[in-house]
């Protein structure tokens, strides 16, 4: 919903208005890129350069009028781009599992510039009224690809073995937490293992933690590092019975499975069981007493919805006046995979999306 290069638009700034006053205390943006090469997708927000500042401005101001908070996502693709005419730079050339395309190895001297962008940007979030900084730290996405030894495979200081991958986020980190200071929250999606055998293990992923903790970072979103699918981070189908699914008219529902409630769950248990740090439970969380249950049993801290809020803005609004329930959201993905083509929204409120969808898909089948 930005502009071609990466600027705040009306409607991005409606959107996340629009969140604020559903209820939301703490939002946390999109992926937004550190340097052009880092763009994944058509139309995602940047902050490479400081004419980006006074479009996240109004966007910090319209989310602080309504009560909430928010925090700027800041990441880099890597080889995870979608963009036409780019060559990705990654750890090493080694191809993703999800993304076409060969990236190039990235040089020691274009890491070092990398990690400087990331404090740059966090400098220019700070200065737009961005009240902290969320690291992407995994999910395929280039801090992930250091850290896994299927995707580096360098041997100089930045690969090589277990404290040499994990150099790149560390590096990341400082660099953030120097250009804003000491008290500006920093926190991260972070990819505590990796979904194939003989990636990153949980347990070099916890220790890794355990180091960015000792450095000062305040709180921890655990997810997926590199991943086979993406289907293994944005599960489909969560919560949707058969029963459900053809209520609601989820027609693929009838021969995939129901998709697992909090999936990411095992993880949030592993770092509570060794690390000191509040969790972000992120991943399938679809009903209010699966919620009720997270948050009183003290796995997690905070919960993170994404694709629920997609469906219903004001969602944390209706549970705070007593909804009790599933959620809308059926994890249909239909959203996602508009992503670089269309702006931002539920493609199931409106049956004419749905239809206009449809056409959409077999055009893309079709090559025509």
């Amino acid at each position: 919903m930005a502009t071609e290069d990466g600027a705040a638009t009306a409607g991005l700034i409606r959107l996340y208005g629009d969140l604020a006053r559903g209820g939301a205390g703490l939002l946390l943006t999109g992926h937004i890129f550190v340097r052009p090469e880092g763009q994944c997708s058509p139309r995602q927000m940047a902050l490479h350069h400081d004419r980006f500042i006074e479009g996240l401005s109004q966007l910090t101001a319209e989310v602080h009028a309504a009560g909430a908070r928010i925090f700027a996502e800041l990441s880099h693709a890597g080889s995870q781009t979608m963009m036409p005419g780019l060559t990705p730079l990654a750890p090493s050339g080694v191809a993703s599992a999800i993304y076409p395309g060969a990236p190039r190895e990235i040089t020691e001297a274009e890491i070092e510039e990398v990690v400087a962008a990331f404090g740059e940007a966090a400098r220019r979030a700070v200065a737009a009224g961005f009240d902290g900084i969320h690291i992407h730290g995994g999910n395929g996405y280039l801090a992930a690809q250091f850290a896994s030894p299927l995707s580096n495979r360098r041997k100089d200081g930045w690969g090589g073995d277990s404290e040499r991958r994990g150099r790149f986020l560390l590096a990341v980190y400082d660099a953030i937490r120097k250009a804003v200071g000491p008290g500006v929250p920093i926190t991260a999606r972070y990819g505590v293992a990796d979904s194939a055998e003989s990636g990153l293990t949980l347990e070099e992923g916890l220790a890794r933690l355990e180091t960015l903790v000792a450095r000062g970072l305040d709180g921890v979103e655990p997810s997926l590092n590199l991943m086979r699918s993406y289907k293994e981070n944005i599960r489909p189908y969560v919560g949707v019975s058969a029963g459900r699914a053809l209520r609601d008219w989820v027609v693929p529902r009838l021969w995939e499975p129901e998709g697992e409630q909090a999936y990411y769950l095992p993880l949030a248990h592993a770092i509570k069981a060794r690390v000191g740090i509040p969790v972000i439970l992120v991943g399938g969380v679809r009903s209010t007493d699966r919620m009720a249950e997270i948050l009183d049993s003290g796995a997690a801290d905070f919960l993170s919805l994404a694709r629920p809020l997609v469906r219903e803005p004001d969602l944390p609004n209706q549970i705070a006046a007593g909804r009790r329930g599933m959620v809308d959201c059926v994890s249909c993905n239909i959203c996602l995979m508009h992503d670089g083509y269309d702006a931002l929204k539920c493609w199931r409120r409106d049956p004419r999306d749905l239809m206009r969808h449809a056409l959409w898909r077999l055009r893309q089948a079709t090559g025509s």
